[in-house]
This record gives structure tokens, C-alpha cells and sequence, in this order.
């Protein structure tokens, strides 16, 4: 059976002395859940689902997910390792590119949060039919 706190164990030197840590790229790290690959540890032969966009708008918003994640997990690990320059630069670009696809999504679908400029002018939500109404989302 797998136990966690005994791979930590085992492994915790090894992380704890690597100068730079071991990343997945922003589609691994967001399929397997952690963007650390020293720190990902699959389940029994479990693989994970490579996720497929259907069409554009589902495409915009999976890329935009998974620098979005990518950009929070670099940010939990700069918490820990303030100095570390090149994460923080990592970490500006995943962040800067996940704020232009955010804008990108806005401008072409609408907005995603309550904070978004795109609601300045209106509730975009309450102009289109809900679901149950015989709309689409």
C-alpha cells in the first residue's frame, strides 16, 4: 500500500539538496495535479488522463487553466524559497501568460470572475438564456 509520509522520508533529502527543482510542463503538472516531479507519486499503474479541449472556447480555457496552475503552484514553492530568482522569473512568465489568456477568454467569451473588467458595463449573464431555458453554456 502506498504511504506518503514514508516516500517523503526516503526522498526529502534528495529535494531538499537539488539546487532547482524538477518541473513537469504546465499541461503535465495540471493532468497530474503537481507541477513538482520530484514530488509526484502516481497511483498503483494509474495514468492520467490527457485532457482534450472539444473546441475553441474549451481549448482557450484549459491553456489558460493550466498556466493559471502552474503560476499557483510556483507561488506556494517561492513562499518557501523566496531567493530562488529563477522560479521567480518561472513564475512571472506563467503568471503574465495566464493573465493575457485570461483577457483573451474575456474579451472573446465573457468573463470567468466577479473581479473582471468585462463587468464594468453589465452582467453578461442575465442578456442569454440559462440552461433550463433552453440556452447554452
Amino acid at each position: 500500500m502506498y504511504n506518503y509520509n514514508e516516500y517523503l522520508r526516503n526522498n526529502a533529502s534528495q529535494m531538499i539538496n537539488n539546487s532547482q527543482p524538477n518541473l513537469y510542463t504546465p499541461e503535465e503538472g495540471y493532468d497530474r495535479g503537481n507541477l513538482f516531479a520530484d514530488l509526484y507519486v502516481g497511483y498503483k499503474n494509474y495514468q492520467p488522463v490527457k485532457l482534450q479541449a472539444k473546441n475553441e472556447k474549451d481549448a482557450l480555457f484549459l491553456e489558460l487553466s493550466r498556466y493559471a496552475f502552474a503560476a499557483h503552484e510556483l507561488n506556494l514553492y517561492l513562499d518557501l524559497h523566496p531567493e530562488d530568482t529563477t522560479m521567480l522569473a518561472l513564475f512571472n512568465d506563467y503568471r503574465t501568460r495566464a493573465n493575457q489568456l485570461m483577457l483573451n477568454y474575456e474579451n472573446k467569451y465573457g468573463p470567468l470572475t466577479v473581479s473582471s473588467d468585462e463587468l464594468s458595463s453589465s452582467f453578461l449573464w442575465e442578456e442569454d438564456k440559462w440552461p433550463w431555458e433552453g440556452g447554452k453554456r
